[in-house]
Order: C-alpha cells, then sequence, then structure tokens
C-alpha cells in the first residue's frame, strides 16, 4: 500500500492528475504526463509507462492525505 500524501502533495498530483490526458485516448503531444511523473519522481514513485503514471496518480489521491 502507498504512504499517504500530505495535503500539499495531495492537491499538486490532484491538480496535475486532472489536467493529464488519459493515454487511452490517443493524445500523445501532451507535455502533461512528463509533468505527472515528475510529480511522481519526487514523492518516490517510479512509474514505466503513461498508463501506470495514471493508475499510481489515481490510487494515490485516492488513499487521501494526512493533516
Amino acid at each position: 500500500m502507498e504512504k499517504k500524501l500530505t495535503r500539499a502533495q495531495w492537491d499538486e498530483l490532484r491538480d496535475q492528475f486532472e489536467r493529464t490526458p488519459d493515454p487511452d485516448e490517443g493524445s500523445s503531444a501532451s507535455g502533461e504526463h512528463y509533468m505527472l511523473n515528475y510529480i511522481l519522481n519526487r514523492l518516490g514513485y517510479h512509474p514505466m509507462s503513461r498508463r501506470e503514471a495514471m493508475d499510481l496518480a489515481e490510487r494515490l489521491l485516492s488513499n487521501g492525505w494526512e493533516d
């Protein structure tokens, strides 16, 4: 199970997750996936694909945050 994020980390990840297009929709020209990966890397996670990054971000967000 992934660790809970701080509220600031959760907010940053949520904002980027909402801006990042679903990789299954075929939009590959967006730099938003790179930003999502950058945030996940800073949090200690290293997804190997766009789909993995989206799934991981979704799981982390569903865990909520710590105060």
